[in-house]
């Protein structure tokens, strides 16, 4: 299935050359058939000589439905550009013509309309202007025909003609990543909400769930057709109508895109090549004011120029967009520039990062990459893309964290089918230029700045607290602006090679309120205290077990030994701290929580004075007590009493002893 568009200037007979090769008026609208011209796209389809069926996207030709003209040319595989062989060459067909070379469309055809109406030297005049215009153009090897919608003169060399060039095409790309740029919303008595447009990139089935983006509301193919047959599966490059289920027409609008469930992600960022018109009225400034048009997608956006102070007419650069509302764009995605006023269009690129950074300008490493992203083979996109992925990227740069990429999140970022991404992967990894981290695949370069830092982060942990366990884990994860399920493929892999180990965080029996929270430290690595500081946990520890249910508060703790000796026996799990201010030694700690266990075993209930009583201590002490095993669930308050929690029988599983005493009573 193939797309063919028209383009040229209003009145040299697109639609009627249209529907003398279909059958079918491409003007729906009653306004067009009043006016006798066409205002939006048009739709038709036809059956070539050869077999070929291809679908043709009228488009209009007046300057003031120029936004209407770029809905319809994304997709498409050819152009039909047209051009009345009595007036030749016109604004509109110069613009529809760089329109047309901006969005890189590979092939076409020039048909001269009217050729019946003026003779054949004028007629060699027209065409030699015409093929001086599209010399600099990709289409510049296009056939020219002179054609008569009217007495069909040239009309059977145009269909042979455009069967030849569309027989020459690749093969339009499936990889399993379908999108549907609406051009078209309406609903139909009794089936809903229609929505038409050229699909690419993959396939879609009947009774799928899809995706409408930007907006990301979830809804259900019903039914689809081609060309008015109802059709199970749509392919590459076809144009389909969707019938969506439970989706109002309001919802959807010209310039949406229709994809599987997460498969894309709208940006408002993205870098770009892009190239100014030779014949733009003035240079390109930075931070100036465009309307980005791709797809069927119309976007204000600002253009930060990165490589130039101001880009001039018939150059090129290097851009940041920073788009208005959010779009859906993937790699090399080609788009037309607009200025708003005077209204004109200046210029076009191609997109060639969709998730970058902000980036600063003339930055040579930035340029290098962005350079390596839209010259470089599939493979060393797949390496640039994990290459950009820094250590000590900013927090969220990319769904990995900053670091590496799961597959499927590698393969949309390079515009690639997951099957020849994972190939790619496999080749990297055998010649050690990539690592694959759990799920993720990180480049081997930035692994090692990975390792690097870790090992940074850490070693200066220990020297500034040399009697501390480790870093704690999790400021580890965060300062690495790694995602917890990265975080967690890391550190597996850092301790099997033995790069850092973890330690524990003391707990309570398992029911600490940091349970699953830990330290990280080098291997080997274990505090030590220099000979005054042994002497403070001489004394400290002395204090705490002369009165270990009355113990001295933090505050006068860090009196006796410094804050940090006392933060280290926490660590240690020397210390218990309860509250915000409150420490026990460890062996006092786990005896009141036997004796309120016992006790509650043994009586069911328990109060605060009762506790109080039993342990010989005050309700300043007591009442944190009892609250930190509510905390644990090891109790459970009701009303003013305890009673033993879902946690108690962790600490105190058998119970049998208990039991057959109250039986006994």
């Amino acid at each position: 299935m193939s797309c063919i568009g028209t383009a040229g200037h209003i009145d040299h007979g697109k639609s009627t050359l249209v529907q003398a090769l279909t059958g079918i008026d491409p003007d729906r609208l009653a306004e067009e058939k009043a006016r006798g011209m066409t205002i939006d796209l048009g739709f038709a389809w036809l059956t070539l000589p050869g077999g070929r069926e291809v679908s043709i996207v009228d488009v209009p030709g007046h300057e003031s439905f120029i936004k209407n003209m770029l809905a319809g040319t994304g997709g498409i595989d050819a152009a039909l550009l047209v051009v009345a062989a009595d007036e030749g060459i016109m604004p509109q067909t110069r613009e529809h013509l760089a329109i047309l070379d901006l969005l890189r469309v590979p092939r076409g055809v020039v048909a001269l309309t009217k050729a019946d109406l003026v003779d054949e030297e004028w007629l060699e005049l027209v065409r030699e202007e015409v093929s001086a215009q599209l010399r600099p153009t990709t289409l510049a090897q296009a056939p020219i025909l002179p054609v008569s919608s009217y007495t069909r003169e040239g009309l059977p060399e145009l269909l042979s003609t455009l069967d030849r060039i569309l027989s020459e095409e690749e093969v339009r790309q499936d990889i399993a990543r379908p999108r549907l740029f609406v051009d078209r919303v309406f609903t139909l008595t009794g089936f809903g909400t229609v929505v038409t447009g050229t699909l690419l990139d993959g396939t879609l089935r009947v009774g799928q769930e899809v995706e409408i983006l930007p907006a990301g509301l979830r809804t259900r193919i019903r039914g689809m057709q081609t060309h008015k047959q109802a059709v199970e599966v749509a392919r590459p490059g076809s144009r389909v109508a969707l019938n969506l289920a439970n989706i109002a027409r309001s919802d959807v609008r010209r310039g949406d895109v229709v994809a599987l469930p997460g498969q894309l992600r709208p940006v408002q960022l993205f870098d770009a090549r892009i190239r100014l018109l030779p014949d733009a009225p003035r240079p390109l400034t930075h931070n100036t004011e465009v309307e980005v048009f791709s797809g069927s997608q119309e976007i204000p956006a600002k253009v930060r120029l990165l490589d130039v102070e101001t880009l001039q007419p018939g150059a090129s650069a290097w851009a940041q967009f920073r788009l208005s509302r959010p779009a859906v764009l993937v790699r090399r995605d080609p788009f037309v520039l607009r200025i708003p006023s005077p209204s004109m269009t200046i210029g076009g690129g191609e997109v060639v990062d969709t998730r970058p950074r902000y980036h600063r300008r003339f930055q040579a490493s930035v340029l290098e990459t962005l350079e390596q992203m839209l010259h470089g083979t599939p493979e060393d996109l797949v390496l640039a893309a994990l290459e950009t992925r820094r250590v000590g990227a900013k927090k969220g740069a990319s769904a990995s964290g900053g670091k590496g990429y799961e597959l499927r999140d590698l393969a949309r970022q390079c515009n690639l089918a997951e099957d020849v991404t994972q190939q790619i992967c496999d080749t990297l990894l055998s010649e050690r230029r990539v690592r694959k981290i759990g799920n993720f695949w990180v480049a081997q370069t930035v692994w090692e700045a990975l390792v690097e830092e870790s090992v940074r982060l850490v070693s200066d942990f220990h020297r500034r607290y040399p009697l501390r366990s480790g870093l704690s884990k999790e400021e580890w994860r965060t300062r690495l602006h790694l995602t917890p399920r990265l975080a967690a493929d890391v550190f597996a892999t850092l301790q099997r090679e033995g790069v850092l180990e973890q330690g524990e965080i003391p707990g309570t029996g398992g029911l600490s309120e940091t349970r699953g929270a830990g330290t990280v430290h080098l291997p080997g690595y274990a505090p030590q205290y220099t000979e005054q500081q042994k002497k403070q946990v001489v004394q400290l520890l002395e204090r705490f077990r002369a009165s270990p249910f009355t113990p001295p508060t933090r505050a006068e703790a860090e009196k006796i030994a410094e804050a940090e000796v006392v933060t280290a026996l926490i660590e240690q799990g020397v210390l218990v701290k309860i509250g915000d201010g409150l420490l026990f030694l460890r062996e006092t700690y786990e005896e009141m929580l036997r004796k309120v266990l016992t006790y509650l075993y043994q009586h069911g209930t328990m109060t605060v004075a009762e506790a109080r009583d039993l342990l010989g201590t005050t309700r300043k002490y007591i009442l944190p007590v009892l609250e930190h095993m509510d905390i644990l669930r090891i109790t459970r308050r009701n009303g003013d009493e305890r009673v033993p929690g879902p946690n108690a029988a962790l600490l105190v599983p058998d119970q049998s002893e208990f039991l057959e005493r109250k039986e006994e009573k």
